[in-house]
């Protein structure tokens, strides 16, 4: 079953340095070259897997990884190995891995190319949004049942960017979920205008209900 990697690391400057963005495509071709030798059913290219870079536009020193895998445990095993390991040295440089925070997203592969003719990934958009959503345990099944009700009105607006979701497997709270999504937009502009579209109230009304938490980020990709 796929998941989805996302790994939130904060630069030790103000944001993203040539050094540090350099520091990390060394570090995503030294785990290229591990899937391509562990993991041989990975598709093999960095875009087909899912590894990209992302900075925050809200705050530029806030910084988003991302990979697909098969497994919680395949990614457990590239942790865990020693090309791994050596990676951290370069990046503790430029980032405060200390406080990184780190979780998978459970069966869906979130950057995956879509199918849809004309369709734009969430890797090719200009911007993605991302919404992390705290949902009370025992409203789990509610949710994803007015959220498969509603997404359509957020699809619609953004085509031809895609919106991809997913839910939290590590939880920090027994009692509490985390729900994830991710649109891409043109613009962060263009996103902002959604609070205007014709059913935004109708989304918002029917999502409200079950939402403990929400905070949305924008992300740029920068590899």
């Amino acid at each position: 079953m796929a998941v989805t990697e996302l790994a939130w690391l904060k630069c030790a400057s103000e944001a993203v340095t040539a050094e540090s963005k350099e520091a990390t495509n060394t570090a995503l071709q030294v785990q290229d070259e591990w899937c391509a030798r562990n993991a041989p059913t990975i598709p093999k290219g960095r875009a087909d897997r899912g590894a990209a870079f992302f900075q925050q536009v809200e705050d530029p020193s806030v910084t988003l990884l991302a990979a697909h895998w098969e497994s919680v445990e395949q990614h457990k095993t590239w942790m865990e190995s020693t090309e791994n390991q050596s990676i951290f040295p370069a990046l503790s440089n430029h980032f405060q891995l200390e406080k990184t925070i780190f979780f998978h997203l459970d069966d869906v592969e979130l950057f995956k190319k879509p199918e849809e003719e004309g369709a734009v990934s969430l890797l090719e958009s200009p911007v993605i949004s991302m919404g992390r959503l705290s949902i009370a345990t025992e409203n789990r099944r509610a949710f994803d049942q007015v959220w498969s009700e509603v997404k359509g009105i957020v699809e619609q607006f953004a085509k031809p960017n895609v919106l991809r979701s997913g839910w939290r497997i590590e939880k920090e709270d027994e009692n509490k979920e985390e729900f994830v999504f991710a649109c891409g937009w043109p613009s962060v502009e263009r996103h902002e205008e959604f609070a205007t579209a014709e059913d935004f109230q109708k989304y918002v009304s029917a999502l409200s209900p079950f939402t403990r938490a929400r905070d949305v980020k924008h992300y740029q990709r920068i590899l």
